[in-house]
């Protein structure tokens, strides 16, 4: 009965640390599946935003310009209101 429930406990460690070792082994071979290389998922994500980075570079300057641009459109569409407010007035009397 003794060497029954031995070689039982023993045979179940065995199937336990083998479960164990595999998930272990899963988990890590997915892991540097996703961020281990730069052919990994992670490593072309990182790629791709360099990409989007160096590609938008040149919009700050453009935004600058058209910022500008809009400011002086601005300061004239108010004294475009201000003159029709005008016209309003004088043709509402």
């Amino acid at each position: 009965m003794f060497e029954t429930l031995t070689i039982w406990t023993l045979a179940l460690t065995a199937v336990i640390v083998l479960v164990v070792a595999a998930y272990l082994i899963a988990i890590a071979y997915y892991l540097f599946k996703t961020g281990g290389s730069k052919n990994s998922h992670l490593g072309k994500l990182v790629g791709g935003l360099k990409a989007v980075h160096n590609n938008a570079a040149p919009l700050d300057r453009h935004l600058m310009n058209l910022g500008e641009g809009l400011t002086a459109l601005r300061s004239e569409l108010q004294g475009v209101d201000a003159s029709l407010g005008d016209a309003a007035e004088i043709l509402g009397q």
